[in-house]
């Protein structure tokens, strides 16, 4: 997303426990980032580089995973079927130039139909919501950021923060109905290692000097479940496609290396 959203800001910092010896070098077009996971059954929180873990970004893309809860919350959104028409305005991605519902922008990432939900939530909503659900910085601007707050540098939050979103969502714990969480839990992007499931959701945002992106989610075996996120920061923009290349395999291999998953590979649909 091409707008001024890369600068970092300072998070709460926080004090639980944790292990910072995860050996992952970064990947091609990465000039520093990040990857922090905890599991369940221990409660550990594991990263490879601690000194990252509390630094605040544009949530990027990431945001659906929130703005999809508050549109089912408010009624923007009543369900995960309910579509919005494409106006005909041609976009770059050329999945974004037919009508969608929720379910197929959060598959395809479509911003204008998050943007035409945050116009009927509105500017007060948006930010009740914010500070309600705890998320990052809490912070949606004026009304002249209504539709760019989550790309604009506005709203920001850390990996830390968003691994603890992500898990409060799959364990049906943020301060919204259970079927919000569990119609949002049913849209997000899925890839199946065996007995194992990732469900996660990307985000890349850039500016004329920094390019970054987001891999934020959850791995479910059975009773174990494991919360992640990882960030990836570029100094030059133009670097943006090989971090959208790169984070996944990073990610998958990260996880399969600390046994989070049976393989680095997700299994063919």
């Amino acid at each position: 997303m091409s707008l001024g959203a890369c600068g970092a800001s300072p998070a709460r910092v926080e004090t639980e426990p944790h292990d910072d010896t995860i050996q992952a070098p970064l990947p091609e077009g990465a000039d520093r980032g990040v990857f922090v996971m905890r599991r369940d059954t221990d409660g550990v929180l594991r990263t490879t580089n601690a000194s990252m873990l509390d630094t605040r970004m544009s949530p990027c893309s990431t945001f659906k995973i929130p703005h999809a809860l508050v549109a089912l919350e408010t009624g923007a959104a009543p369900d995960e079927h309910f579509v919005i028409p494409w106006d005909g305005a041609l976009h770059e991605r050329v999945e974004w130039n037919q009508d969608h519902d929720l379910t197929t922008a959060m598959r395809d990432s479509v911003l204008w139909y998050f943007q035409a939900l945050a116009r009927t939530i509105g500017p007060a909503q948006e930010a009740e919501w914010l500070h309600r659900l705890g998320y990052g910085n809490a912070s949606s601007g004026d009304a002249s950021h209504l539709t760019t707050f989550w790309i604009d540098g506005t709203l920001t939050i850390s990996p830390r923060e968003e691994m603890d979103f992500v898990s409060r969502l799959a364990a049906r714990s943020l301060p919204v109905s259970t079927r919000s969480m569990d119609v949002v839990t049913s849209i997000l992007p899925a890839e199946h290692f065996g007995a194992a499931t990732l469900r996660a959701k990307t985000g890349t945002c850039q500016d004329e000097h920094h390019a970054h992106a987001w891999w934020v989610g959850w791995v479910e075996d059975g009773t174990d479940r494991t919360s992640f996120a990882a960030l990836l920061v570029a100094d030059d923009p133009s670097r943006m496609d090989a971090l959208v290349e790169t984070r996944k395999p990073w990610v998958r291999a990260i996880l399969h290396d600390q046994g989070v998953t049976p393989a680095s590979d997700p299994e063919t649909p």
